[in-house]
């Protein structure tokens, strides 16, 4: 079956503008060798990451009505990590819709981690271009399920969470901070580098192929230091 046939089969959605859900797919590498072929995802993907963060961040503070900030906080940063996005990502087989340039395809571009969580945030964006939020959300939270086992999944790789936690004890619910920015690399092969602090006090550094991948790095830095 097509992979565009098969993802909107799982999704329960048929796109009326397939134009966007090409977009979502497009990873930059492909667009600089077929320019005219439409844009690439980032747009996309810096649209869905808002509103994924959105539906998450409602979801969970309606199924945890008792739970404090800092803890639905934890939550919504393991349902919301890189690694837990990219499991989606193959869940629905986007993995198998991506379109690549040929080098980034030829070195594993389609099961590189930072591609799959790109893609799925791009199409969260879609979807919220092509469905409208509410039928958005309604297919966002069908793809994660219950949300107690897919906590139970992004928990136990959440370096900024546990981060949260560690200092919770000392500084209560003050929130860390992250600053991050894209250092290097063209737009289909970015290197992102970020800090965590606490207040003024840096913890950690870090770096990755993604915002989120490089926030991560920093929080495991920050951990093994052991505050």
């Amino acid at each position: 079956m097509d992979p565009l046939v098969s993802l909107q089969t799982r999704l329960g959605h048929v796109f009326a503008n397939p134009a966007v859900l090409r977009e979502a797919i497009t990873h930059p590498s492909y667009f600089y060798e077929h320019p005219t072929e439409g844009p690439h995802n980032q747009r996309l993907e810096f649209l869905g990451d808002a509103v994924l963060q959105l539906i998450i961040t409602e979801a969970i503070y309606a199924r945890f009505p008792a739970e404090p900030e800092g803890v639905l906080s934890r939550h919504r940063a393991a349902l919301t990590n890189g690694r837990h996005l990219a499991h989606l990502s193959l869940e629905l087989g986007l993995d198998a819709a991506l379109l690549l340039g040929g080098s980034e395809a030829s070195t594993g571009g389609r099961a590189r981690a930072s591609n799959l969580e790109d893609v799925f945030e791009a199409l969260v964006g879609a979807l919220q271009l092509d469905a409208g939020p509410t039928r958005t959300r309604e297919i966002v939270l069908a793809a994660y399920g219950p949300l107690g086992p897919r906590l139970a999944l992004g928990l136990q790789d959440n370096p900024k969470g546990r981060l949260q936690e560690l200092i919770q004890p000392t500084h209560g619910t003050t929130p860390l901070r992250y600053e991050t920015a894209q250092i290097a690399g063209p737009d289909h092969a970015r290197e992102f580098a970020s800090k965590v602090f606490l207040g003024e006090r840096l913890l950690g550094e870090g770096g990755g192929p993604s915002k989120k991948a490089a926030e991560e790095a920093a929080a495991r830095a920050a951990l093994a230091t052991g505050l």
